[in-house]
């Protein structure tokens, strides 16, 4: 008798409820093999953001959507010898541009104004953060369809929030180079909070080969405040009496300031997609801003009532 006829004999003759547990185990064990395998997959795709960053050069023209403003910017980035330089450029509303070179960015409005300061300072996108989201307990990564973006094939990866207190984001890599070519952040419902997107860009391969930058390791400072679902303080700054903690999680960040006030008052603030919260008790003013829903800076002010 063939195996295969004899196998089939004792799945018929075995009982339902038996051949019932041995299936749902089969079932659950290959669930479990195809999600690390998307996993391990979506982990690798993310993994190539930072090579793909150092050994490219790309130009093009990006639109930057925050809730009902629309901006459209030129952008031009190069990498000579290992050195990267970045010039957004804005093409519509008023004249800006910002240029970062040898880890400083210099940025400049209609004006005139010129303000410089040290490129690791600023809040400006950066990609380093997406290529260890896999390893965030904060949040789970996903394989999802291939789509295109200004003509090129791409891969989007879903970096899911584990959690209310914070928000997902859903990245289309280029599937030649692995450059980010857009990137949205979806609020606690799901709903588009931010997008970028390339509507035109032209990729060249950087002349020679540059390591790609490693991302910087937050280290976690002693806190006067209880953590925050995951959000840890990293850095802090004392200036003229206000006192600025900087919380993260890996990929969201939040900006608590404390400061002496004799005022009582409460506010709540939103603008392109940042939420601010202000609470004053009569002897002391906190204020805390962040891309991340209401609810977590709420829990944050409620952790620093004495």
């Amino acid at each position: 008798m063939r195996p295969l006829r004899f196998l089939l004999i004792l799945l018929i003759l075995a009982p339902s409820s038996v051949r019932a547990e041995e299936d749902g185990g089969w079932l659950d064990s290959g669930k479990k093999w195809v999600q690390q395998l998307w996993r391990d997959d979506s982990e690798a795709w993310l993994g190539r953001i930072n090579a793909a960053v150092a050994n490219h050069n790309y130009k093009g023209v990006l639109v930057l959507v925050q809730g009902a403003e629309i901006n459209t910017l030129a952008v031009e980035h190069r990498m000579d010898n290992g050195v990267e330089s970045l010039r957004m450029r804005t093409l519509s509303g008023s004249p800006r541009e910002l240029v970062k070179k040898g880890g400083r960015i210099q940025s400049n409005s209609l004006g005139g104004s010129l303000q410089s300061f040290p490129a690791a300072a600023t809040g400006q996108i950066t990609f380093s953060h997406f290529a260890n989201a896999a390893g965030n307990k904060s949040y789970k990564v996903r394989l999802s369809e291939k789509a295109r973006v200004a003509g090129r094939a791409t891969q989007v990866i879903d970096i899911l929030a584990e959690d209310l207190w914070r928000y997902s984001y859903r990245l289309w890599l280029d599937t030649e180079s692995g450059l980010p070519l857009k990137v949205v952040t979806l609020d606690e419902r799901g709903y588009a909070l931010e997008q970028f997107v390339f509507t035109q860009i032209d990729i060249t391969p950087a002349a020679g080969k540059a390591k790609p930058a490693k991302a910087p390791q937050n280290r976690e400072l002693k806190s006067p405040f209880k953590e925050v679902k995951g959000f840890r303080v990293i850095a802090s700054e004392s200036r003229a009496g206000s006192t600025h903690y900087l919380f993260s999680d890996g990929l969201a960040s939040i900006s608590l300031y404390v400061e002496p006030s004799k005022q009582k008052e409460k506010a709540q603030m939103r603008r392109d997609g940042v939420n601010g919260l202000m609470l004053g008790d009569g002897s002391i003013r906190y204020v805390a801003m962040g891309k991340v829903p209401v609810a977590t800076l709420e829990k944050i002010l409620a952790q620093t009532q004495r």
